[in-house]
């Protein structure tokens, strides 16, 4: 009898018994603290006992897709832009992304992906900047080839709200500085794009002695830039869009098609504020409502 039970349990390993199996593999780029946060806030809304965790900067080369696909879990949670990456050739599994800016910008787009994206809506943004900074025209400098589909969402959102987007295109960091002349009295607002072309540190500096010289405030995407001169910003909160994230992967795991769920972006931006330029500028920081 006792070989018997041996002889079904060998079988059962063998096969890949399901029990044995994660319900989701998180597949993170390193462990660092907002990535450990997003993780953290997905596992205590997904609502999954089994998770299996792999993290690309200690797999020194491994084969990550082989690795999920022997694991064999009902959805793949991707920490990050590197984690999006590898595992976009999974087809047959769901994946579920979280603290990823541009996931487009990886060809991250097939039917069984969805997820969170950094990327607060161009409404909120441009509505913040009508509302609380009275701003009609809104200066923006990008690269079309890292951030245009940011720039078409915001051409149409600025519509919308009745605002005027003065635009700069900045194919390399050397158009920043004449892109800033070019804008000088015509803009009343600066809104800051995640563009690595734009945000060189020759560019930041040249974008934040505009805002000084001209009083043109900055509204920025990360609180980092408040540090440097931003007048504002809509920051976003890891563990927040990890939680977001969990709740989209607990709809997929109870039978809610992916196809059906398109990306969402943060549910709920924080403003955050730098009240000393907000004073330099004349701007009451209490009025603005952080």
């Amino acid at each position: 009898m006792t070989a018997r039970i041996f002889h079904i349990l060998a079988l059962l390993l063998l096969w890949g018994f399901p029990a044995f199996a994660a319900e989701v593999v998180v597949v993170q780029g390193e462990r660092n603290i907002p990535y450990e946060a997003a993780v953290r806030g997905f596992e205590g809304t997904a609502g999954v006992r089994t998770v299996e965790r792999l993290v690309l900067a200690e797999m020194r080369g491994a084969d990550v897709v082989r690795a999920v696909r022997e694991a064999r879990p009902r959805l793949v949670l991707a920490v990050g832009r590197e984690a999006l990456i590898r595992v976009r050739e999974i087809r047959e599994i769901p994946v579920v992304y979280v603290m990823v800016a541009s996931p487009e910008s990886v060809g991250a787009l097939g039917r069984n992906v969805t997820g969170v994206t950094m990327t607060v809506a161009p409404e909120r943004y441009l509505t913040f900047i009508r509302d609380s900074l009275s701003g009609r025209r809104v200066g923006i400098l990008y690269d079309p080839e890292r951030t245009g589909a940011m720039a078409r969402q915001a051409r149409t959102a600025a519509e919308r709200l009745g605002i005027t987007l003065v635009e700069g295109v900045a194919r390399s960091p050397r158009d920043v500085p004449r892109i800033l002349s070019e804008l000088a009295g015509k803009t009343d607002v600066l809104w800051l794009f995640p563009d690595a072309t734009v945000l060189t540190r020759e560019g930041q500096e040249a974008i934040f002695l505009f805002s000084q010289n001209s009083r043109v405030p900055v509204v920025a995407f990360a609180e980092k830039y408040l540090g440097t001169g931003a007048l504002a910003a809509l920051a976003i909160d890891p563990a927040d869009l990890g939680r977001q994230a969990g709740r989209m992967a607990r709809r997929i795991m109870d039978g809610v098609g992916i196809e059906s769920m398109p990306a969402e972006g943060p549910a709920r931006p924080v403003l955050k504020l730098n009240g000393s330029v907000a004073r330099h500028l004349g701007i009451d920081p209490a009025r603005l409502g952080e």
